[in-house]
């Protein structure tokens, strides 16, 4: 929506919307991503990861094709609540699979990673857009980037011939054999004897049997437990956090937001925007690559820290201009812009979808992360039809209210969300299990092949980065 806020004949052929009618148009968009994540949840616990992504796929597609070629903006919406529909499939799909598929070595650094190339796409849509203003005036300026949205998904289709399932939907779907084949081709070149293979084998299918015998899972067993509650707490504050917490109007609503600065030329916008996106995509790799070094709690609790302080700074320059406008002033906005996409690339890009399914176990996974993609989606919808009416209504005044917001949020990860550093992914997920702090030691014991370690300090294990088979890595006690 940025890079196409920015291209003029965009604008001219849907009549300029701006305020309460940019809002509905934006808001209208992410509607059907509230109730898709369901839908996903169901499908992959029916028929697996693989076919779920590739029904998103295929939406992504479809909605690509349909938004190229409107007669009206109602087509347009059609084309795009396509694509937005489609969102749910892979975004869930994508962090269960890649948590379920890594080594227990990389799976933090693939995980975090994994929504920090968002902006991937956000730079080839932001430089496409850019590029497209050097054309003749033309509807296919804004046509050919709504096509171009079809590219990544046709690469995902693609992939899937030669990707394999999640060894945890195999075992949960009585294909154990597939998955222990699986788990060895990934982790072991193939040796169904390794040690690391057969202990991560052996503590998915303690972890699954476990759930099983307990109860199948439901979404009103989020409400039953304290551990469930505080999980349910945390992916709610994740979900509406991602919108929440100012983003908002830097990344859909960057171009109204510049023009209250006195930066009003298409191609100093589009630059911008192209800008904070390669400035986004490295500081969430940086993010992502320290995730498990620094810690995730350190990482949410400095960006989020961070984000309050340049978002005050961006008020008050902005405030400053309302009353005197120089230009100076104007464009001092920019580099804070930067500064607080620093802060937010760091810890908020990274991190929700990744810890969203850590903290999980393997029945609420599907369903926990459904239900923080369904909020995100409630949040972002508000926050699309709000923000353009209150920037028109309050201008620079809007701000205070994202500053009071983010300072909830870093109350609330102050005290709810616990450090899940160095653990197996089966430790991870009943850490809010072990009491309001979360105790790594008690979390990890339950599955060291069902016998508690006798060290206070550590819990021992199997860990093959670099090591040899016998040599133990320590899960730390946070």
């Amino acid at each position: 929506m940025n890079g196409l806020q920015a291209i003029p004949e965009w604008e001219e052929y849907f009549n300029n919307p701006s305020g309460s009618v940019l809002g509905f148009i934006s808001a209208s968009l992410f509607l059907p991503a509230i109730v898709t994540p369901f839908a996903a949840s169901w499908i992959n616990g029916l028929w697996g990861r693989k076919v779920c992504l590739g029904v998103g796929s295929v939406l992504l597609i479809l909605g690509a094709f349909l938004t190229r070629s409107p007669r009206t903006w109602g087509h347009s919406s059609a084309g795009v609540s396509s694509s937005v529909a489609a969102g749910p499939f892979g975004k869930i799909t994508g962090i269960a699979m890649l948590q379920e598929l890594a080594h227990p070595r990389l799976r933090p650094y693939v995980a975090t990673a994994y929504y920090s190339n968002y902006y991937l796409g956000q730079i080839s849509a932001a430089w496409f857009c850019f590029g497209t203003l050097s054309w003749r005036s033309t509807e296919w300026r804004w046509r050919a980037p709504c096509l171009f949205q079809a590219f990544a998904p046709f690469l995902v289709l693609v992939h899937l011939f030669f990707m394999p399932e999640s060894p945890r939907w195999l075992i949960d779907n009585d294909r154990s054999e597939e998955a222990l084949k699986i788990l060895a081709q990934g982790h072991a070149n193939g040796d169904i004897n390794d040690e690391l293979v057969r202990y991560e084998y052996e503590e998915i299918c303690q972890a699954i049997q476990s759930e099983k015998e307990n109860q199948k899972s439901k979404y009103s067993d989020f409400f039953k437990t304290p551990g469930n509650r505080r999980r349910l707490l945390v992916l709610v504050t994740m979900g509406t956090g991602s919108n929440w917490v100012g983003n908002g109007i830097i990344a859909y609503y960057l171009s109204p937001a510049l023009k209250l600065v006195g930066i009003n030329k298409a191609d100093q916008i589009a630059g911008i925007n192209g800008g904070l996106a390669v400035w986004s995509l490295l500081w969430a790799y940086l993010g992502a690559l320290n995730a498990e070094r620094v810690g995730r709690r350190p990482l949410w609790l400095v960006g989020t820290a961070g984000m309050l302080c340049t978002y005050i700074l961006i008020t008050g320059l902005s405030g400053s201009f309302d009353h005197s406008p120089t230009r100076s002033v104007g464009i001092a906005v920019v580099p804070m812009m930067f500064m607080y996409k620093t802060f937010y690339c760091m810890s908020w890009s990274p991190l929700p979808f990744a810890y969203g399914a850590e903290i999980l176990p393997y029945h609420m996974r599907l369903k926990g992360l459904s239900i923080e993609l369904s909020v995100q989606s409630v949040a972002l919808t508000f926050n699309q039809w709000v923000n353009p009416v209150a920037l028109e209504a309050m201008k620079w005044k809007y701000y205070i209210v994202y500053i009071a917001l983010i300072a909830m949020y870093l109350v609330l990860i102050i005290f709810f969300f616990p450090e899940t550093r160095n653990m197996t992914i089966e430790a991870v997920s009943i850490l809010f299990d072990t009491g309001r702090k979360g105790d790594a030691l008690a979390a990890s014991r339950q599955f060291v092949h069902g016998k508690e370690q006798p060290e206070e300090g550590h819990v021992d294990h199997v860990d093959d980065a670099g090591r040899q088979p016998n040599d133990r890595a320590q899960i730390k006690v946070v």
